[in-house]
């Protein structure tokens, strides 16, 4: 196995014996099943939904932030950076494992969701909720990336609290910014939560995805750089 592999496996498990793996399916697919157990019109249904995932993509920046930084302050990364490991991949192994656990709880949220606005209405177009919630899902792997980088700045409270109040102030950022729709990290949840039977345009949700996952891309890089100068 190599070594990505490895601190990916060790991510994971670390995450299974802390709970924290449970919080994370938890506070996503819980969103789903409150969805799904509360029929409500189309409109509200969507709206739950975005806010909801909203609300555990907070969770997930928390989890998130913390895990990194209990792994530098406990010097189980240093320990291993020491056994050869490049900094670079001990990050990449716990982001793909935190992005991994998140987007399978995501998936089952995205059709639970499916199943209770397809319960209320027939007419809801299946390729523009995908691509919406496709957008919602790449916006919170930014969300693990986000926290992956407070995670490398500070101590777990502070790098938990900094992660919240950022994905927040993201998100907030995008409900009262409606002039540059699609151009915000979090976008996607508005877009979401506008989602109604005759929707045709995707544009604006495609341009959520991308610019999500371009924001992860950059978050990642910016941890890199702080992995160099962090303490491990």
């Amino acid at each position: 196995m190599s070594q990505a592999g490895v601190v990916t496996w060790l991510a994971v498990r670390e995450l299974w014996i802390t709970f924290r793996l449970v919080i994370l399916l938890l506070a996503l697919v819980a969103v789903g099943a409150i969805v799904a157990l509360v029929p409500a019109s189309l409109p509200a249904t969507m709206q739950r939904l975005a806010i909801g995932m909203g609300a555990a993509s907070l969770v997930v920046a928390a989890v998130t932030a913390w895990s990194v930084a209990e792994e530098r302050q406990q010097g189980r990364a240093g320990w291993l950076v020491t056994r050869s490991v490049p900094r670079g991949t001990l990050l990449g192994g716990w982001f793909v494992a935190l992005s991994a656990v998140v987007l399978a709880g995501t998936i089952a949220t995205g059709i639970l969701g499916w199943l209770a606005a397809s319960g209320v209405s027939l007419r809801l177009d299946p390729t523009a909720y995908a691509v919406r919630f496709g957008a919602v899902a790449a916006t919170v792997v930014a969300v693990v990336a986000l926290g992956v980088l407070a995670g490398t700045l500070g101590r777990p409270r502070v790098a938990a609290l900094l992660a919240v109040i950022l994905a927040a102030a993201s998100g907030l950022l995008a409900w009262l910014v409606p002039a540059a729709p699609g151009m915000i990290p979090g976008a996607a949840f508005v877009e979401l939560a506008a989602l109604v039977e005759g929707t045709t345009s995707d544009v604006v949700a495609w341009q959520s995805a991308g610019v999500a996952l371009v924001a992860a891309a950059v978050l990642l890089g910016l941890a890199r750089l702080a992995l160099e100068r962090a303490d491990l």
